[in-house]
């Protein structure tokens, strides 16, 4: 019987090339993150099916990969089972949602307020397609316990400066609040469908106000509301950043809102010091509903979407602590797309260590090949040590493809001599 040893479909196996990679963007973005004070946790890869299912989660809630009771638990033989009486257990489908429960489960032991990083694989047993897959890496840092803005600022400048940190530049950085939007609701008659409207709104940059009016329409909206809502919208379109953001005084949304929305913006704009912008986008939503402050999303001219994202959670801890509110917010850069855009640019990985590979050809020089070896990487070089074979060429072709820089024949005859290694 043949088996097929392709991974499963939406699921992917890593070249060491590639793993080299992921590595080292792993290792930077680590790095910058820890420098702005946040600490590393990692939730379990598998939680309860009824936590998971809580509410919390949005449309990701309907893609769980879920997992069978084991043993006596399972019951096969009874009959009526439905899919309840059958599992127990789900693979996360991101890190948000693992990270409220470890909160309120830890909470006394932790620092307040508690900065946080996750790195790890999730699970969303969605339909494959170019660029999304069914296991894939999030990258996330989280505060929770601060309530003013000064986690939304830590946030963007860490996000932007690992992206930084990884060669990019030129991206924007683009912010609005969940209480705008919902300002925006009520105020043009839209708020006992505001959640329709939102999914209307945010396809504003692809199809336009037109679109947006069509669809509007299409979904049974007023037709005298949606021609306000679009009168609006060209009108805002054609006003300064200053001037849009005093007319949302007009929503009723609260001054404190704006007035923090214009703090952020100008700190962060500041800080970029000309590498990257910063602006106000009144048609940014992001999907998840649990957002109930500022949002926000960065962008890049290379790719088509966002390759980052997040925003204030203020009400999805406390449902665990029997609180309404427990200040969090967040952001995650879209580690799989900015890996993709690396591997589409040809990204080198910067070399701080030489890479140098070592051959013996006789067990006899073996020992000495190894001790060679050892004293190279007490130095502080990467060593590959093996057997010369009789296709020499090829072998240091191989080499050279995974960045050996040098190579040396231990000969006991001979003077060891290091020659450069270059690709054929």
């Amino acid at each position: 019987m043949s088996i097929n040893t392709a991974p499963p479909r939406g699921m992917r196996d890593f070249s060491p090339a590639e793993m080299s990679l992921r590595t080292y963007v792993t290792g930077v973005i680590l790095d910058i993150y820890r420098k702005f004070g946040f600490v590393q946790i990692e939730t379990a890869a598998l939680d309860s099916l009824e936590f998971l299912n809580s509410g919390q989660g949005g449309d990701n809630e309907k893609m769980l990969f879920k997992v069978l009771k084991r043993g006596e638990k399972l019951e096969l033989d009874k009959p009526n089972r439905s899919e309840n009486d059958l599992v127990d257990l789900a693979l996360r489908f991101d890190l948000t949602v693992p990270l409220t429960r470890f909160y309120a489960n830890q909470r006394e032991k932790l620092p307040l307020p508690f900065k946080v990083i996750q790195m790890g694989n999730v699970w969303r047993a969605e339909r494959p397609q170019k660029g999304r897959f069914r296991q894939f890496v999030q990258c996330d840092i989280d505060v929770i316990g601060q309530k003013e803005i000064f986690a939304e600022i830590e946030l963007i400048l860490a996000s932007t400066q690992a992206l930084q940190a990884l060669s990019f530049d030129n991206f924007t950085v683009k912010i609005n609040d969940r209480r705008i939007l919902e300002g925006l609701a009520k105020y043009f008659g839209f708020e006992e469908k505001k959640e329709s409207f939102f999914i209307t709104f945010d396809k504003l940059d692809k199809i336009a106000v037109e679109g947006v009016e069509k669809e509007l329409l299409e979904n049974g909206f007023e037709s005298g509301q949606v021609g306000k809502f679009t009168a609006f919208l060209k009108d805002f379109s054609n006003k300064t950043v200053a001037e849009q953001l005093d007319f949302l005084m007009n929503l009723e949304v609260e001054s404190k809102v704006v007035e923090d929305l214009k703090t952020v913006i100008k700190t962060i704009d500041q800080a970029s010091q000309g590498k990257f912008s910063v602006e106000f986008d009144i048609t940014l939503v992001r999907g998840m509903g649990y957002y109930t402050g500022q949002i926000f999303e960065i962008k890049m001219p290379e790719y088509g979407s966002s390759v980052a994202g997040g925003g204030r959670y203020d009400k999805m801890v406390g449902r665990w602590l029997k609180k309404e509110d427990v200040p969090a917010c967040g952001f995650s850069i879209g580690f799989e797309r900015i890996i993709q855009i690396l591997e589409e640019k040809k990204f080198e990985i910067p070399q701080k260590m030489e890479k140098i590979a070592l051959f013996f050809d006789s067990k006899e020089g073996f020992m000495q090949a190894v001790n060679q070896a050892q004293q190279w990487r007490l130095e502080g070089k990467i060593v590959n040590l093996e057997q010369k074979q009789k296709n020499f060429t090829r072998q240091l072709d191989r080499l050279a493809e995974h960045g050996f820089e040098s190579f040396a024949i231990f000969d006991l005859a001979k003077p060891l001599e290091i020659k450069p290694l270059k690709k054929a």
